[in-house]
């Protein structure tokens, strides 16, 4: 049998400030003196808090987790100067340009990557029919030589266009495989 199982453990609002006033000082005499021991100096006032002369065993297991917590929030408090201390450092290092951030966002490199390949297709497409017109003016001009490698040329950014289509898809065949989980396969 469960006492109070269907009643939830709450601790008063104040208790929570009193813990942190505690850790507070804690932190303050560990700063000043390392031997310093908040436990010991509170321990008559807990008593007179809690009552100690009555119910001995409950309360000094109560006092000792007391004690134990305020010690662990003393030493957070008492490391807390280290720590702000590193902070500003990097931020320093941050402002002066001595320490660079850098973080990988994969889908912008994505994204990036195909962007890159649909203006090089892009690009591929405008040389092909600069090309394709150039070799067609050659051509009625009846120069066939140069008109036949206008049009070689032509045909090859022509290639590399189709290329570049087949790029596209794969990459979005890879994104939306991302996207939904299924299986990707590059070769279809």
């Amino acid at each position: 049998m469960v006492v109070g199982g269907d009643q939830p453990f709450r601790f008063p609002a104040a208790f929570t400030f009193v813990l942190r006033a505690f850790a507070t000082l804690e932190g303050i005499g560990k700063a000043l003196d390392p031997g310093f021991k908040f436990a010991a100096v509170a321990a008559p006032y807990a008593s007179e808090l809690l009552d100690l002369r009555d119910s001995r065993s409950q309360s000094s297991f109560l006092l000792a987790q007391l004690q134990q917590q305020a010690a662990d929030l003393g030493q957070a408090a008492a490391a807390m100067p280290l720590r702000v201390q590193r902070i500003e450092s990097t931020m320093a290092q941050l402002e002066a340009g001595d320490l660079k951030l850098r973080v990988r966002v994969l889908e912008a490199e994505r994204a990036d990557r195909r962007s890159g390949v649909i203006q090089a297709a892009t690009i591929n497409s405008i040389g092909c029919m600069g090309l394709l017109n150039v070799g067609v003016q050659l051509a009625l001009a009846g120069q066939p030589a140069a008109a036949g490698a206008a049009l070689s040329l032509s045909a090859v950014c022509a290639g590399l266009v189709l290329y570049g289509f087949r790029r596209v898809k794969r990459l979005d065949r890879f994104e939306k495989s991302i996207r939904t989980g299924t299986s990707y396969n590059p070769n279809d």
